[in-house]
């Protein structure tokens, strides 16, 4: 008879590879559902995000005479923005903090916006150019109202870090539709680099969307947004890690996100796809189809997109390229592909007829 001790066996080495084999390609076949399901619940909260903001935009158009927003999110062509654009908008109206909301999905979680306002990021000339005094304090220029310079906490000035930390910052890109409305220049062509507000006849209101040649459910207002040309070095992460407070805000290398798209300065000559000499459509290449990898099959991702009727909507990259519409800002292209991929998503002609 044989003792307990004399029974009991460890595993032998076959057996041990064999279950390491198996939870191997447990994992292997748990990966890619993990992977899917994180990127759905990044979707549904940036979907569930932008709902929130369209809920924000009809409050502040009860209050202030239908206009949807007081302007875009850009320090110097709208302003501080602790007072001006739509983030201040939604801040002061205690709807939400969208810097504390960000599309979770996006690799970049500042807004140039942002390195602008702290002085991490060297401004355009286009965007100095189009400096807003009217917006500003008597005897502001482009070149004092950036960090420490203006935002030191004296007198009505904000503290920094705290502005920061109530949410003044985005990774959402708003359109131009929605910042400016229709371009004011007579042939309704904005030419690259005007952005200021002089430049369009908005931002988007109700009279605005009552007058447009399409519905609202049309007008794009809001989405991820796609990164900037501007590349966070290793002086820039030192200032904005000084002026936020935060250790991990950001790495060299990273980069911002676009604060709002460009204006109508795609061309659409092309007559095969109901074009003309002289007219322009609307940039999208600001919009981001970050969520849903690219398919086997050659599409790309899309984009949750909030509509001015405050609807949010999936907006696919069909032709696969990265982008909704005309590729990268600096070619300014569209082709009856691109054309078709973005109008029957999004109304990309001017807002109302031209006069």
């Amino acid at each position: 008879m044989f003792s307990a001790r004399q029974s009991r066996r460890g595993f032998t080495l076959v057996e041990l590879l064999v279950v390491i084999a198996i939870i191997g390609i447990l994992v292997a076949l748990l990966i890619p559902s993990l992977s899917s399901a994180r990127a759905a619940a990044n979707a549904s909260a940036s979907a569930n995000s932008l709902s929130g903001y369209g809920k924000g935009f009809t409050l502040y158009a009860s209050n202030h005479d239908g206009a949807l927003t007081s302007g875009a999110f850009d320090h110097l062509r709208d302003g501080r923005v602790d007072q001006f654009g739509w983030v201040a908008d939604m801040i002061t109206s205690k709807v939400t903090a969208p810097g504390l909301s960000l599309d979770k999905g996006h690799r970049s979680k500042l807004n140039e916006t942002v390195g602008v306002y702290t002085g991490a990021l060297t401004t355009g000339a286009g965007a100095a150019a189009n400096f807003d005094a009217n917006q500003w304090p008597a005897g502001a220029s482009a070149g004092n109202v950036v960090g420490t310079t203006y935002y030191d906490g004296t007198g009505d000035k904000p503290r920094a870090r705290d502005m920061f930390n109530e949410g003044y910052n985005s990774n959402f890109v708003t359109t131009w539709h929605f910042s400016r409305g229709d371009p004011t220049d007579a042939s309704g062509f904005n030419a690259v680099g005007e952005k200021g507000r002089a430049d369009g006849d908005g931002p988007l209101s109700e009279t605005i969307i009552n007058q447009a040649s399409t519905t609202a459910a049309k007008i794009a207002v809001a989405a991820p947004g796609r990164l900037s040309d501007e590349v966070i070095d290793a002086t820039a992460v030192t200032t904005l890690k000084s002026f936020t407070g935060k250790t991990d805000i950001a790495k060299a290398n990273d980069r911002y996100t676009k604060s709002f798209t460009d204006g109508m300065v795609v061309p659409y000559t092309d007559t095969s796809i109901g074009g003309a000499a002289g007219q322009y459509v609307h940039d999208l290449s600001g919009v981001f189809p970050l969520h849903q990898p690219k398919s086997a099959n050659g599409g790309g991702g899309f984009a949750p997109v909030l509509f001015a009727d405050q609807h949010v909507e999936k907006v696919v990259d069909k032709t696969g390229d990265g982008y909704i519409g005309n590729g990268p800002a600096s070619t300014y292209s569209l082709n009856a592909d691109q054309y078709q991929e973005a109008s029957e998503q999004i109304w990309i002609k001017r807002l109302r007829n031209q006069q």
